[in-house]
């Protein structure tokens, strides 16, 4: 089982549920897990071909390459023009 967390007021509009749990058989791209699940990731699709988001993989920053496995946490974080109202600030400590 995969959790998928969508943060940022336009992501949770944009999708039916900002929290679900999907069971993966085999380990398999991000990518390929937000194409395998259209009806979860649709909504998303229009702020990740303009870049507008920052995917991350049990805590560290990824890309649509990295792989995805049973137990892990994603979270999807809306980055927009105007971050201090969407989304979250990111900085280094």
């Amino acid at each position: 089982m995969v959790k998928v967390f969508m943060f940022g007021h336009a992501l949770r509009e944009a999708v039916e549920d900002p929290e679900v749990e999907i069971s993966l058989e085999e380990s398999i791209s991000l990518g390929r897990l937000f194409d395998n699940h259209p009806d979860h990731f649709q909504g998303i699709m229009p702020f990740l071909e303009t870049h507008e988001l920052m995917l991350t993989i049990n805590q560290k920053i990824s890309t649509l390459d990295a792989m995805v496995k049973d137990g892990d946490t994603i979270k999807i974080t809306h980055q927009g023009a105007d971050q201090s109202a969407d989304g979250a600030r990111w900085h280094n400590p």
